[in-house]
């Protein structure tokens, strides 16, 4: 028999050698790598085994990797099965999208970089694993629940035989009792094991952040730090920015696809206060100001009355103005108009802030599922339209957003390219005077060279295993003349701390032999050590668990230049002013 922890991995390309390459990359004693050369041999396969993930050639003879990814997709035993395809040459935006119209997860090019290909693969075996792990546990659960309800139907049998059979009946009780107590406790574990599996995919998640996230990180340091470094060529900075504004659109994406599953599992804790609806307004309009004026789009603000307070989370608040202002400014024409208003309704207790745009409109059956994930408008589909992009998630995070916040928001529109209208409605809060509203919440970033080290936090431990982006802040910490160790782990932290002082504490909080908010536990009573958290999880869960072991603040990664000066200079302030 096979041995069901080995996981199959199907290999599909008409070249031996490109497959004796792949081979290479993937040999792991955890899989089972079988090799086809042919369409027709990869179905043949498919019908007599199960594969976690598929690799697979675009260009083939005979049927191509488009049209056996078809017909994998339209099998039921086969379909769910994801599919990476690998070409050899650039793909226009047309090509990638049937790609994925097919059920591709990926396309990759060759050559092909062999660690990201084991990252990627390394996912899907993991999703599959716990995929297989939680059906069986599934099963369990049934087979549980059967016995029950086969128990109830014993006891109830012994009642009605109660009036001719006492002696029998007493019998019959104490054995059915017996079953059912064995039955409940039976049923107990697997009510336990069915909790463990909820608790695996959320570490399941959290660990997807954390490794789709990490790669990113030494990626948009150092090209924020070059888009902002005025001794390189102009062309270049812009090079840089190019690259910072992208893997920012990455994290964002990441953000996204995990948002949708906090919400829908309740995961989502709002850290409310008062807040200054027309500053977040301003905040995400900011945010979006490059696009409209690349456009040349003009924007017109009617903001109603001074400073409307809303109780709410301004970080996620800003998310929706964001999003929102986001979607106008992309279905804008050039030279087009957007208008944002806001206005406190009859009832005194209302706000409705309103944003009109001049562009291509929805259609009343796009209406109807415009704040559903991944909902695309008929748009994507109608030829070049494909630029527009996105995955169709901004919108229905927007909504569930704006109901946590016991708020509305609905769209309208005339018809095609006569614009759109979103209205938000949130509850206005009459708050003491004493209570400040929170109007930007953002640290300011410090000047690119010029930025030197507060003598009080000159020698830093960097504490980080992901070994890019320990280099990468060595570097960019040691040009801002700090005194810089960098650690790989707990035990090497531990002996660095044992034969120097430091000053700062940068750490990861995921590390091999042990958590980051573990070191800042030890060392926050000794002298005045202060502590900033690296995570790539970034949920509220892990802001509190940083907060409450000592740091006094967290860098979500991927993290920019900006955002680390920012932390930098918000605790030189806090020395400056109230001591730590």
């Amino acid at each position: 028999m096979a041995d069901p922890t080995i996981v199959n991995i199907l290999l599909v390309d008409d070249e031996s050698r490109n497959l004796d390459v792949l081979e290479s990359f993937l040999d792991s004693s955890n899989y089972r790598l079988i090799r086809a050369q042919s369409a027709e041999d990869a179905l043949l396969l498919l019908l007599e085994g199960e594969f976690a993930v598929i690799v697979l050639d675009i260009n083939m003879p005979g049927m191509s990797g488009i049209e056996l990814a078809n017909l994998i997709k339209q099998r039921k035993r086969t379909q769910y099965i994801p599919i990476i395809f690998l070409t050899a040459y650039f793909q226009e935006d047309k090509d990638v999208l049937e790609g994925y119209g097919t059920g591709a997860v990926d396309y990759l090019t060759k050559p092909i970089n062999p660690q990201i290909l084991k990252s990627k693969i390394g996912v899907f075996v993991d999703l599959f694993c716990k995929t297989r792990a939680l059906a069986a546990t599934n099963a369990a659960l049934e087979l549980e629940v059967t016995q029950r309800q086969n128990a109830e139907a014993a006891l109830k049998q012994a009642n009605d035989e109660l009036e001719d059979r006492v002696e029998a009946r007493t019998a019959d009780l104490i054995r059915v009792n017996a079953e059912l107590r064995d039955s409940e406790a039976a049923l107990r574990v697997s009510e336990a094991r069915a909790k463990a599996a909820s608790q695996a995919k959320d570490d399941f998640l959290a660990t997807l952040s954390h490794e789709l996230r990490t790669p990113l990180n030494p990626v948009l340091l150092l090209a924020t730090e070059a888009a902002n470094n005025p001794s390189l060529p102009a062309d270049a900075r812009t090079d840089f920015e190019t690259i910072a504004k992208n893997v920012a659109l990455e994290a964002r994406l990441i953000d996204d696809l995990l948002d949708i599953t906090r919400i829908a599992h309740g995961k989502v804790a709002l850290n409310v206060h008062p807040t200054d609806i027309h500053a977040m307004l301003r905040d995400a309009l900011a945010m979006v100001r490059e696009e409209i004026d690349q456009k040349q789009i003009k924007v017109i603000l009617k903001l109603e009355g001074n400073s409307p307070i809303v109780m709410g989370d301004d970080v996620r608040l800003k998310q929706v103005f964001w999003n929102v202002i986001k979607n106008a400014a992309k279905f804008t024409p050039t030279a087009g108009q957007i208008i944002i208003e806001s206005a406190i309704l009859e009832d005194r207790e209302t706000l409705a802030i309103k944003i009109t745009d001049t562009g291509i409109g929805m259609t009343p059956m796009e209406l109807e599922r415009i704040f559903e994930a991944f909902s695309q408008g008929d748009h994507a589909t109608q030829g070049s339209s494909h630029r527009f992009g996105g995955m169709g998630l901004g919108l229905a995070i927007s909504r569930m957003m704006v109901k946590l916040h016991a708020g509305s928001i609905a769209a309208s529109s005339p018809g095609r390219n006569q614009g759109t209208t979103f209205l938000i409605k949130l509850l206005l809060q009459k708050i003491p005077s004493s209570a400040q509203p929170v109007m930007n919440g953002s640290p300011a970033a410090l000047p690119h060279s010029n930025t030197a080290a507060d003598q009080r936090l000159r020698r830093i431990l960097l504490v980080e295993d992901h070994q890019p982006t320990a280099a990468a802040l060595s570097q960019l910490l040691t040009r801002r003349k700090y005194e810089v160790v960098v650690a790989g782990c707990l035990a090497e932290a531990r002996a660095c701390v044992s034969r120097n002082n430091f000053d700062l504490l940068i750490s990861d909080i995921g590390l091999p032999d042990g958590n980051g908010c573990e070191l800042m536990a030890e060392l926050r009573g000794r002298g005045n050590l202060i502590g900033i958290a690296l995570t790539g999880y970034g949920m509220e869960e892990d802001v509190k668990r940083s907060q409450g072991a000592g740091f006094v603040t967290q860098l979500t990664k991927p993290v920019s230049v900006q955002a680390l000066d920012g932390a930098l200079s918000a605790i030189s302030q806090r020395l400056n002013g109230n001591g730590v």
